[in-house]
């Protein structure tokens, strides 16, 4: 028992991990009322910070956080947490299609 399994890591992680770094992080580094601050506001003290935190919080660090910026690129576009979750969500898929293809499974 324990750990993640595939359906999770798809669409739960993704709306989880998104609502916490750019849903809260993202806009609480911006301001402590960070529910006023707009999604699609861009810092470079928020995305950068928030983005070194996701990307500590994975595996590989330097990949974690290119993908943490990834996502909130996503979100800053139109403004939509739902672009991070979905660009998040297609990412765990691809890798997670990869990882049983190749059974390279240092990367689940």
């Amino acid at each position: 028992a324990g750990g993640v399994g595939p359906r999770e890591e798809v669409f739960v992680v993704p709306f989880a991990e998104e609502l916490a770094f750019r849903g809260y992080l993202l806009r609480r580094l911006q301001s402590a009322d960070f529910q006023a601050v707009p999604l699609g506001r861009f810092t470079w003290v928020s995305f950068v910070v928030s983005s070194v935190v996701f990307g500590a919080l994975h595996g590989g660090w330097l990949a974690g956080t290119l993908a943490g910026a990834v996502y909130a690129l996503a979100a800053y576009r139109r403004g939509s947490l739902g672009d991070a979750v979905l660009a998040h969500a297609v990412t765990n898929a691809a890798l997670g299609i990869y990882v049983l293809l190749s059974h390279d499974w240092q990367y689940w």
